[in-house]
């Protein structure tokens, strides 16, 4: 009867009634879709730096006046249980030139077999025997391309190979720098290794190893410093929560709005329905029962305003995602499913919430008084 009742009082104030539900589409829907933007933009990042969570770098420890690891450390962290490969590289920036552009570029010192190991070509092939491999995103802006000669420090190197584009990436980082084989590199600098990527067998024995490897270098002094890049990764998914989390506050701003609008419109009704409500408590009905009818006003118009946003917001978070440049496959994944259903609660909640004290105020209209109201 109080839901028959309600549903009643709705449909007679209907252009009011679709205004605060549009109101509460606008604000589930950007909560919901803010956070399915976020989670497939945490979810993309994650996709790509995956493959590295087994991973561990080395460095010199620069505050205890250490500049390269010594290749005897290289060897010993070699034979330690777990490590699968050792990446010894040298790097340097070095002025490189093609065609009257030029530009300091990082450039390393790695074998050949061990960049073939890290990265992929994109164009030509990975050779470093008196030539150079060029990372995407200088091939790019250079237009450089296999067979043709660049400068490095003065020295000519032909290009065997253009790497494929990387992004974002801790340790190596080969979008924008030049690779030759360590023989070559010698040639140019008399800079040791700078760097280690250490391949751990397997990603549950990654911190064993790391400390394993602290423990066999630094026994006497502290000469390298070590980063696991699944502490990194840890660390990255937990800033773009954090950024998810803010952007879905800015959304929910929206609903603020609306529960204001549902708020107006609830008191409005009491005001309009304040002899309706006297004629109510004189034939009968107590304090709880119009409570109840005007709490299920307000619920009516979360649910219908929460369940069109949460529909809506899988199309919005599509759009979003999509215009963001990032894989929309994230946008129907399981994982997308609880930011819906939060933007749902907290639609009703709002919803509800804004129509407390209209509802409390109708209850405590005297019967006298309110038949006395024109």
């Amino acid at each position: 009867m109080y839901l028959e009742l309600a549903t009643r009082n709705l449909g007679r104030y209907r252009t009011r009634s679709i205004l605060a539900i549009t109101g509460i589409v606008i604000g589930v829907m950007a909560v919901a879709s803010i956070g399915i933007f976020g989670n497939s933009m945490k979810k993309t990042v994650m996709d790509r730096f995956e493959d590295i969570a087994d991973t561990i770098i080395i460095v010199p420890k620069h505050t205890q006046g250490y500049n390269e690891i010594d290749g005897k450390d290289i060897d010993i962290i070699g034979k330690i249980d777990g490590v699968e490969r050792v990446i010894p590289v040298k790097s340097k920036r070095i002025m490189v030139e093609y065609r009257g552009s030029k530009a300091f570029i990082t450039v390393y010192g790695i074998n050949e077999d061990d960049l073939q190991y890290l990265f992929d070509v994109y164009d030509g092939e990975i050779r470093l025997k008196s030539t150079a491999v060029v990372g995407y995103s200088l091939g790019d802006e250079f237009d450089i391309r296999p067979g043709k000669q660049i400068n490095v420090g003065g020295l000519n190197f032909r290009v065997s190979g253009i790497l494929g584009e990387k992004g974002l990436s801790p340790g190596v980082d080969p979008d924008y720098a030049v690779f030759l084989s360590v023989d070559d590199f010698e040639k140019l600098s008399d800079q040791g290794y700078t760097m280690a990527v250490v391949k751990a067998d397997t990603i549950e024995h990654i911190d064993w190893i790391a400390e394993s490897i602290y423990d066999a270098i630094n026994t006497r002094d502290e000469k390298i410093n070590i980063r696991t890049l699944e502490s990194i990764l840890e660390n990255i998914e937990e800033n773009l929560s954090t950024i998810s989390n803010f952007l879905m506050a800015i959304a929910a701003v929206s609903l603020l709005v609306a529960g204001v609008s549902i708020l107006n419109i609830m008191l409005m009704s009491t005001v309009e329905r304040t002899k309706e409500i006297g004629i109510m408590r004189a034939t009968g009905a107590h304090q709880g029962s119009v409570l109840l009818i005007f709490l299920l006003e307000a619920l009516i118009l979360g649910i219908a305003g929460s369940t069109a946003g949460g529909i809506l917001s899988i199309a919005g978070g599509y759009l979003i995602v999509s215009r963001m440049g990032l894989s929309t496959a994230y946008v129907l994944d399981p994982s997308s499913i609880p930011y819906i259903v939060e933007g749902f609660a907290v639609g009703i909640i709002t919803s509800v919430a804004s129509g407390l004290y209209p509802a409390w105020r109708a209850s405590r209209l005297e019967p006298i008084e309110a038949l006395r109201y024109e």
